[in-house]
């Protein structure tokens, strides 16, 4: 095959280090790498790039031939089409994977080269290919078995029982042909009964503010970032999540981030919790002494009932969502969960039935408490961290009570609230979940993470010349 090689690295240049125009017509995107175009995911040659050049010394590379591995899928179409319509007639291959894919299929499925002319990488067990490497993405997907296999000698008992055993990947949209083709024809080419891939969550794109996320050049707000803001790992994690780009691409913004986490974390979610949890934690004579109470009069309480009802409904609808893999529709489901908390203490006025009518309050108070660690339950999946900090203010242990069904997995008693927590259980100490973002501390960190990472040093160290000459 040919490949570019640069003469003034005096090396065969690695998909990564070759950028130029994209070549699909409509598409001209002028920094697609070696491999694949961001902006249209087409997978590439990096000989047919326009204009490419070396990342590494901007010059242009020349192309010269050198002799590969292939994976020769033309030889797999049959096995491999009978493979993927078995996840697309089922519907377990979200929208964007089918796409991607069928995209690839109608193109006609070409060998694939599987080997590169680098020194990095895994070396290429053959005489002839010593000096060579494999190809990340021929060899990576393989690392997942191998890296089951360091973990237990009993690796076959999940990657070859497909009889028993679902797999589930989870990816960015740019890398799907990688798992619905490549591998799976990798495995199927072995002829060798394999575990294959049953599911696949496929994400489009997260936007930063104005403009795309991108590692390479630096935009965007990454992991060592989000831990510097010192913005709480669930606060993260929800708005990710709430923000997961699963049918389109979305935008990340800072003001977004701090109203979802001052309106929905802090007003809904962290209101209701509190609002129980602190009512029943007052002194007796004004609350119940920390102690769940006894709810004598459930049969005949209207209120709860209807909202038993809505719960056992919308705990259908999450079993579904996530059964399907929906998990932004999932955790939007949760969260109205807390919302009907919330509107069920305004209509009880639980504050003026303490007084006026004991036996109703009390019943409010239990099936809130209910509602409470049903909450901790279903978003645990989300944020584990906050699930552990409401399981602890209910003093329950999270090993033994984290679950909403019985030992048969009935999610029956999460329609019943009001029975998910004893009477005379003692709860610990209330303390609220969430603090507000303020506007300041926001229009701060869109400042600080404006630009790439190469400009924000370019600032910090001109501030720190003028702190130093002000010296």
């Amino acid at each position: 095959m040919q490949q570019l090689y640069c003469n003034s690295c005096e090396r065969f240049l690695a998909d990564r280090l070759v950028e130029g125009y994209c070549p699909t017509e409509g598409c001209n995107y002028d920094s697609a790498r070696g491999d694949q175009c961001e902006k249209c995911g087409k997978l590439l040659n990096s000989t047919d790039l326009i204009d490419p050049k070396c990342k590494v010394c901007g010059s242009t590379p020349c192309v010269r031939d050198t002799d590969h591995l292939f994976l020769e899928l033309p030889l797999l179409k049959e096995k491999l089409e009978k493979y993927i319509d078995e996840p697309y007639v089922a519907g377990s291959w979200s929208q964007n994977a089918v796409h991607a894919t069928n995209a690839w299929l109608k193109e006609g499925l070409k060998p694939r080269c599987i080997t590169r002319d680098l020194k990095w990488g895994v070396p290429v067990p053959h005489e002839k290919y010593k000096d060579k490497v494999f190809y990340v993405w021929f060899d990576a997907p393989i690392g997942y078995i191998s890296i089951t296999a360091c973990y237990t000698p009993e690796w076959e008992k999940w990657w070859k029982n497909p009889e028993n055993v679902e797999l589930y990947q989870f990816m960015g949209k740019d890398n799907v042909p990688f798992h619905t083709v490549m591998f799976p024809s990798t495995l199927l080419g072995t002829g060798e009964n394999w575990t294959l891939m049953k599911t696949i969550s496929v994400t489009e794109y997260l936007n930063y503010e104005s403009g795309k996320f991108s590692k390479t050049k630096g935009i965007g707000v990454f992991g060592n970032d989000a831990k510097a803001t010192n913005i709480p790992p669930e606060v993260w994690r929800y708005y990710l999540l709430t923000n997961r780009p699963e049918a389109s691409d979305t935008l990340f913004t800072w003001t977004d981030l701090q109203a979802k986490c001052n309106n929905e974390l802090l007003n809904n979610l962290g209101n209701f919790i509190n609002r129980v949890l602190s009512f029943i934690a007052k002194p007796e004579g004004t609350g119940y002494g920390s102690v769940i109470p006894v709810s004598p009069d459930l049969d005949s309480h209207t209120l709860t009932l209807s909202l038993a009802e809505t719960v056992g409904k919308l705990i259908e609808q999450y079993i579904d969502a996530m059964d399907k893999v929906r998990l932004k529709q999932g955790l939007k489901i949760a969260m109205a969960i807390s919302s009907e908390g919330n509107a069920y203490l305004q209509e009880s006025k639980f504050w003026k039935l303490y007084k006026q009518n004991p036996a109703s309050c009390a019943t409010v108070m239990k099936t809130s408490v209910g509602l409470v660690y049903l909450l901790a339950c279903l978003l645990e999946p989300f944020m584990p961290s906050f699930s552990k900090e409401v399981l602890q203010q209910l003093n329950l242990c999270p090993e033994e009570h984290l679950s909403f069904c019985d030992e048969k997995g009935d999610s029956g008693k999460a329609k019943r609230p009001w029975d998910l927590i004893p009477s005379g259980h003692r709860i610990g100490k209330p303390a609220p979940l969430f603090k507000g973002l303020e506007n300041d501390a926001v229009t701060g960190l869109r400042e600080k993470f404006a630009g790439s990472q190469a400009e924000r040093k370019l600032r910090t160290e001109v501030v720190a010349q003028l702190e130093a000459t002000e010296i």
